[in-house]
């Protein structure tokens, strides 16, 4: 599988619960957080994701790890809304949601931010959304 514009997120094993992509904007974001003195929250990050890949989500529990934060309008007509959520340590975030990719359930992460306020960012969470509408199959 081959996602234009994504990367995966290690090495896909046949155990794994997904498929784990994330956007070159997140790659570069991760890499210029990783700089400062945010390098132990993008490790930490980063092992989130690897363990939702694994894993899949029965075992972030932790609601202070990776969290729900909605369903957004998908931007497609007649499409469902699309569930957006967000690994994230420290003041740092990686949104995404559960795409289907060619017939396979892949975790697309097309945005990270760091986050400036108690609430997240709605427009955000909204484009987050419409990308994921847009690779989502029906």
């Amino acid at each position: 599988m081959q996602i234009e514009g994504y990367t995966p997120v290690g090495e896909r094993h046949e155990t794994d619960e997904l498929h784990m992509w994330v956007s070159q904007a997140v790659v570069d974001f991760l890499k210029a957080k990783r700089l400062g003195a945010n390098k132990n929250h993008v490790d930490k990050l980063v092992l989130i994701l690897g363990n939702l890949r694994r894993n899949g989500f029965k075992v972030l529990s932790n609601n202070t790890l990776f969290v729900y934060e909605g369903r957004f309008p998908s931007g497609r007509p007649g499409m469902a809304d699309m569930a957006v959520y967000a690994a994230k340590s420290n003041q740092l975030r990686v949104y995404g949601g559960i795409v289907r990719i060619k017939g396979q359930s892949v975790f697309l992460c097309p945005e990270g931010a760091v986050k400036q306020q108690n609430k997240a960012d709605q427009a955000q969470l909204k484009r987050v959304a419409k990308i994921l509408g847009e690779y989502h199959e029906r």
